[in-house]
């Protein structure tokens, strides 16, 4: 009953929306979502997203922004996420509705969370997104739906646009993270690889097309996290390439010597991208989202945030005999990338780059 409602609800909406932060549950949620998505003209907007949930390039694949979305929206899917916009920021129109379904789709157990949910479904996620695509196909879209699916496609394939010439815009002096993304992209492109962000590499310049392509940290807490995630999942498969891209302070905070020694012992082939900065970028990111005008914003060099003098990583992991390498030219850094991952390939261990990025 609560699937079908969900479906109608969906189906009766002019302007619906899907939010969804921890993928589809599986390769099967992963393509029903997405021809649902299609089918209905519904854009995707993974913000904050631990896991992908729609290909990037997918017509439906919004931007990472909820405002837009949630400004139009008078039906609202969310798909196990802890938090689906933020709601100091965004606002939903009052007479919007909204389905959460997840195995917990209210996050009982987060006593500070509070998001309003006409309709909760609790499911395995896949399950629920598979039960809701059939659902939604038996309702079958009326042609009202297409010049719906038309504008949004326009609208998202205008926002990809402008983030890839954003990204190729910061190739040049000092290199931005956005550009680092989207060579990394291109570099494993065609190789099934699994990517993993941890203060690193940002989703929205990637190509990403498979539900096993992106990891982010969890929400719990996650400094350290991506390095010895990279190992766990390069030890379940090792013919899976694992790219594990983060900033300097959590390579840091990952105890790089003894992950570089484990991954020594157990000869596992991980690409490691260090998107190295030279400050903990988040607590400068935190400082100036909520007191943007404040004494910290205007000083030359904002407290508690440098790391100078920086460590040379590229000692720390040579220290274990991995193939390592400083880039700090974006123009040099395509083909450093494709001889990481010839190592990689062939000599089956690991390799790092330490990527000079502007703070």
């Amino acid at each position: 009953m609560e699937i079908a409602e969900a479906a109608r609800i969906l189906a009766e909406a002019e302007h619906p929306g899907i939010f969804a932060q921890h993928g589809a549950g599986s390769a099967e949620g992963f393509a029903a979502l997405a021809g649902m998505a299609e089918a209905w003209g519904i854009p995707v907007c993974q913000y904050w997203a631990l896991a992908l949930a729609v290909p990037t390039t997918h017509p439906m694949a919004a931007p990472d922004d909820p405002a837009p979305l949630l400004a139009r929206a008078d039906a609202i899917l969310v798909l196990d996420a802890l938090a689906p916009w933020s709601p100091q920021v965004h606002r939903l129109r009052p007479e919007a509705r909204v389905i959460h379904m997840g195995q917990d789709p209210l996050a009982a157990r987060t006593p500070v969370r509070n998001f309003r949910s006409d309709l909760s479904i609790p499911c395995d996620l896949a399950d629920g997104v598979l039960a809701l695509a059939a659902a939604m196909a038996r309702l079958g879209p009326p042609a009202a739906v297409a010049p719906r699916r038309a504008g949004v496609a326009a609208a998202n394939a205008e926002a990809r646009a402008a983030a890839l010439s954003a990204a190729e815009a910061g190739r040049d002096g000092v290199m931005t993270k956005a550009w680092v993304s989207l060579c990394v992209s291109r570099a494993v492109a065609g190789q099934g690889a699994t990517i993993l962000s941890e203060l690193g590499c940002p989703m929205a310049p990637m190509d990403l097309g498979h539900y096993r392509a992106w990891y982010q940290e969890p929400h719990a807490g996650g400094l350290g996290w991506s390095f010895p995630a990279a190992l766990g999942m390069s030890l379940a498969d090792r013919d899976r390439l694992v790219v594990a891209t983060m900033g300097d302070g959590s390579y840091i905070f990952a105890n790089p010597v003894a992950c570089h020694q484990i991954a020594e012992a157990l000869a596992l082939p991980v690409l490691v991208v260090i998107v190295n900065n030279g400050e903990w970028g988040a607590v400068r990111q935190s400082v100036l989202g909520i007191y943007p005008d404040g004494h910290a914003a205007r000083t030359n060099a904002m407290p508690l945030t440098g790391l100078a003098p920086v460590p040379d990583f590229v000692r720390v992991a040579e220290a274990s005999r991995a193939w390592a390498r400083r880039v700090e030219t974006g123009a040099d850094l395509p083909a450093v990338l494709d001889a990481a991952l010839r190592h990689v390939r062939e000599a089956r261990t690991l390799a790092l780059l330490d990527v000079r990025v502007r703070p």
